[in-house]
């Protein structure tokens, strides 16, 4: 069964609605297996209405979001900045965000959103797209290793009051 999406770029107009998804998506994830004042912390830094209107503002974010009818159930972001060392290729790309509400798992809305992300990065002119996740999610792990994705490194990652070491990983487009 094919489920109707709707793909578009966030508008200003988005920021709450956005902050909301992003909040709710990211303590779905990490809240279970983390500390719940790093948990807040990072959610309070990363995902309140004026940090998302700012990247949907950025000329270097594309902010994606994903609808299911009039339900925002899915958003994501890349941006150009520069890659970690363990990067050893130019014309890169980040994949920022990526984030599917919980009760979608499963349901096929992963593989048309990589592809929507890697019709926006190469469109930017990237040939390369990376991404750092945190190592212990062996399930996402598995999804990009599945899709293209290859390990090529770690990089630091501040989490609340923790510096963690991310996987990162990277595909040609």
């Amino acid at each position: 069964m094919t489920v109707p999406l709707t793909f578009r770029r966030a508008q200003a107009s988005d920021a709450a609605a956005l902050a909301d998804l992003a909040r709710q998506t990211f303590i779905d994830t990490y809240g279970p297996y983390t500390d719940p004042e790093d948990v807040r912390l990072h959610c309070d830094k990363s995902f309140g209405v004026a940090q998302q209107l700012s990247e949907i503002e950025d000329p270097n974010y594309i902010v994606i979001l994903v609808y299911h009818q009039d339900e925002l159930i899915a958003f994501t972001e890349v941006v150009q900045r520069p890659a970690p060392d363990c990067v050893k290729v130019e014309k890169t790309i980040c994949l920022y965000r990526y984030y599917v509400k919980q009760e979608w798992h499963g349901k096929g809305i992963a593989t048309p959103l990589l592809q929507e992300i890697e019709k926006a990065a190469h469109d930017s002119g990237a040939e390369y797209l990376w991404l750092s996740m945190w190592a212990p999610n062996q399930r996402a792990k598995a999804y990009y290793l599945k899709v293209g994705f290859e390990e090529v490194g770690l990089m630091e990652y501040h989490f609340g009051t923790k510096v963690e070491q991310d996987l990162v990983l990277l595909k040609r487009l």
